[in-house]
């Protein structure tokens, strides 16, 4: 498998047709504009997921046989659905309901004909294996949430194509470690993919990704995750897989669970957009986009060294290890932020009360 070839042409493709992409959306005013629940200014093109689809498809068909990739099929089916999903929703907004039935259809595809699941947990809780369809039920509703955890994610310059960019080369060594050269190109062309798109993306970002971008990220990403799983421990010499994939997905993972609780605990929709994820509190702390992605992308990074390091520990130990620190780290960031708007607050009482005495 010839993967310098892979991550160039993703690469060049991308990096060639964003220029394009922002001149069309911007001859056509197909903008994403400033309102009061955005961080951005300038009302700026959010398509950029349409250049790096382009680049993963291309560097695909390039880099392997057509035999291999018509093996493929039904993932490039369900990623296909998944791409067009996020043109239209960037184009003009669909309601979440609407999303998460083609999302599921998607997963459905590669579940039900192509049989990927999840098919156990590594004997985690006493499951070495689920029975009764919950395979198939479990790996549908996990590509759904990952799917639009990646979306979710995707709320400061920078953060989601670095993200993606972390991932796809762990997962990379991984496939290449295996032999399995699908899940190798896949993973290397989402790679040069990203590197493409974070030349335009870093603040101040030229160009958005959009829906289009983040969904095919997290749609890609979450069915190779479940490709790595497929393979046996014994097969990946991984005695803790799962707690593993769980610290590559951590980032993800727990700002859309943080997100849904508060949400759901504030009586709002669990996809309803707001100003509650953990890189808006890294941004309240006074850090720029830039700082804050490093900060959160280095963050994942420890966590997947720990996971790595540390498998000996034992599967439950090492999860429970990860979410505490992780969860740790959340309230750790939000009791800083209370504590410092509990502070402004009281200096602005303060100031009005002297303005008062002196009135």
């Amino acid at each position: 498998m010839n993967l310098p070839i892979v991550i160039i042409t993703s690469f060049l493709v991308t990096v060639t047709l964003i220029p394009v992409v922002i001149r069309v959306f911007k001859s056509i005013n197909v903008l994403d504009k400033p309102d009061s629940r955005k961080i951005h200014s300038i009302s700026t093109p959010s398509l950029g997921g349409i250049a790096m689809f382009i680049g993963i498809i291309l560097s695909l068909f390039i880099a392997m046989p057509l035999v291999d990739i018509a093996g493929e099929k039904y993932f490039l089916g369900g990623l296909a659905l998944i791409f067009f999903l996020g043109v239209r929703d960037d184009l003009s907004s669909l309601q979440a309901n609407h999303k998460l039935i083609v999302q599921v259809f998607s997963a459905s595809l590669l579940v039900f004909l192509m049989d990927l699941k999840i098919g156990g947990l590594n004997g985690l809780f006493g499951v070495d294996t689920f029975g009764w369809y919950f395979d198939e039920i479990f790996t549908i509703i996990v590509i759904a949430i990952m799917t639009n955890a990646f979306n979710l994610i995707d709320g400061i310059d920078g953060l989601a194509g670095s993200l993606g960019l972390l991932i796809s080369l762990i997962l990379c060594a991984f496939f290449f470690y295996l032999g399995d050269t699908f899940g190798a190109v896949l993973s290397f062309g989402i790679a040069g993919a990203s590197i493409g798109f974070l030349l335009y993306n870093w603040y101040p970002s030229k160009v958005f990704m959009g829906d289009t971008g983040s969904m095919v990220l997290g749609f890609a990403l979450t069915i190779l995750m479940i490709r790595f799983l497929s393979h046996t421990p014994q097969e990946t010499a991984f005695v803790s897989p799962v707690a593993l994939v769980l610290s590559i997905f951590a980032l993800p993972t727990y700002d859309t669970l943080r997100v849904f609780i508060i949400r759901f605990s504030t009586g709002k929709h669990p996809l309803a957009p707001d100003r509650n994820h953990i890189h808006h509190v890294l941004l309240k702390l006074g850090h720029t986009h830039g700082t804050a992605t490093l900060i959160l992308v280095g963050f994942n990074s420890s966590l997947i060294a720990a996971a790595y390091f540390l498998q000996g520990i034992g599967e439950l130990w090492l999860i429970l290890s990860l979410v505490t620190i992780t969860v740790g780290l959340g309230i750790a960031l939000d009791r800083k932020v209370m504590k410092r708007e509990a502070a402004r607050t009281a200096s602005l009482y303060s100031s009005r009360m002297n303005i008062s005495k002196t009135a």
